[in-house]
C-alpha cells in the first residue's frame, strides 16, 4: 500500500492559503482527518493572492504542475507527464454566482495521492461533486475516480440541457406542423444559440479526452486508461446528440423561413393584383379630370355614371386576367 500523502489541517488552509475546499480521504474514500489521510483534494480560489503564492510554494508539486495551475491565460487542455494528469477542461459558471450558461474553466492536476484544483469563477459541476461529497453521498477511492465522477457530473448537466432544449424543439415543431407558427421565430433563435453553446462544449470535451486517450493511453495504469475510455465514449455519444438536435434547429429555422417566404410572397401577389386593377381606373380618371376644354362626356347629364361603369369594367378585365396568369403560373 502507498504511504499516506502527508496533508495540512483544512482550518490552516482555509486561513492561510486561499482554499475553497479541502477534503482528505481514506483507500475506501471515505472523508477522514488529515492524520489518516491516504489521499487529498485541494481546491482553489486562483483570483485569490493566496492561493496562487500557496499554489507557487508547494514543492511537493512538480515545476509543470505550477505552471498549468498558474496560467495567466485560459486555453482548454489535458495532458499526462510522469504520472500526473493536470490541464483545463470546460465547465458550468455556477447559476448562483453568475450566468449558469456562461463557459467557465476547472484546472486540475491529480497522481495517485493528491488532486489539486483551482477556478476563477465558482463552477456548477464542481460544487455539485463537493455538495455530495459534504453529504456523505460520494466517496472516491482515489484521484482518478474522483476525476471521473467531475467529469460525469459536467457531462449529466449537458445531457440535462440537450434534453430541455430539446422539448422545446418538440414544442415549437408541433406549433409549426400545426400552422400555428406565428411567434415561433422569436422562441427558436435563444434555443439555437444554447444548442450551439452547447455542442461546442461537448465538442471540446469530446476532443480533449480523444486525443488523450489515443495519446497517452499506453502510459496509463489499468483504471485510469479504463475511466478516461468510458468518459471518451460518453463524451463522443452526447456529442453526436448535440449534433442532431443542432441539425433539427436548423431544419425548422428553414422551415420558418419557408413559411415566411410563403406568407411574403401571398402578400406580393395580392398587393400585385390590386395594383393591376387600380392602374385603369387612376389612368381613366387623371384622364377625365384634365381640366381642359372638349372632355368627353363633360356636358353629358349621366356622364359621371357612364365613366364608372366604363373604369369598373376594364378593372374587372384585367382582374381576371390578372388572376388567370397569376393561377398558371402557382
Amino acid at each position: 500500500m502507498a504511504a499516506q500523502v502527508r496533508v495540512h489541517e483544512p482550518a490552516a488552509f482555509f486561513r492561510d492559503a486561499g482554499i475553497v475546499g479541502f477534503y482528505a480521504f481514506d483507500a475506501s474514500g471515505d472523508r477522514v482527518g488529515a492524520d489518516g489521510a491516504r489521499w487529498a483534494w485541494t481546491h482553489y480560489a486562483l483570483t485569490d493572492t493566496r492561493g496562487r503564492k500557496a499554489i507557487a510554494a508547494e514543492d511537493a508539486l512538480p515545476s509543470f504542475i505550477r505552471e498549468s495551475l498558474l496560467a495567466s491565460s485560459d486555453r482548454f487542455y489535458i495532458e499526462y507527464e510522469e504520472g500526473w494528469m493536470f490541464g483545463e477542461m470546460p465547465d458550468m459558471q455556477h447559476e448562483h454566482y453568475g450566468d449558469g450558461r456562461a463557459p467557465g474553466y476547472f484546472r486540475f492536476a491529480f497522481d495517485d495521492s493528491r488532486f489539486v484544483s483551482g477556478r476563477k469563477h465558482p463552477l456548477q459541476s464542481v460544487d455539485d461533486i463537493r455538495q455530495s461529497l459534504d453529504q456523505g453521498l460520494l466517496k472516491p477511492s482515489n484521484p482518478a475516480r474522483l476525476f471521473e465522477r467531475i467529469v460525469r457530473r459536467y457531462l449529466e448537466r449537458l445531457k440535462l440541457r440537450l434534453s430541455e432544449l430539446g422539448q422545446k424543439l418538440d414544442s415549437i415543431e408541433d406549433h409549426i406542423v400545426g400552422d400555428a407558427w406565428e411567434g415561433e421565430s422569436e422562441r427558436l433563435a435563444p434555443i439555437r444559440r444554447q444548442i450551439v453553446s452547447s455542442h461546442r462544449y461537448l465538442s471540446v470535451m469530446a476532443n480533449l479526452l480523444r486525443h488523450l486517450e489515443q495519446a497517452h493511453r499506453k502510459e496509463f495504469p489499468e483504471e485510469l486508461a479504463d475511466i478516461v475510455e468510458n468518459l471518451s465514449q460518453r463524451a463522443g455519444a452526447l456529442y453526436q446528440e448535440s449534433e442532431q438536435l443542432q441539425l433539427r434547429a436548423r431544419l425548422l429555422q428553414e422551415e420558418l423561413m419557408a413559411k415566411l417566404a410563403h406568407r411574403s410572397n401571398r402578400l406580393l401577389y395580392v398587393l400585385s393584383v390590386m395594383t393591376a386593377v387600380l392602374i385603369p381606373s387612376t389612368v381613366i380618371s387623371g384622364f377625365f379630370g384634365m381640366n381642359t376644354a372638349g372632355a368627353p362626356f363633360a356636358d353629358a347629364p349621366h356622364g359621371f355614371w357612364t365613366v364608372a361603369v366604363f373604369a369598373l369594367a376594364i378593372s374587372a378585365v384585367v382582374f381576371l386576367i390578372v388572376r388567370r396568369i397569376g393561377g398558371s403560373g402557382r
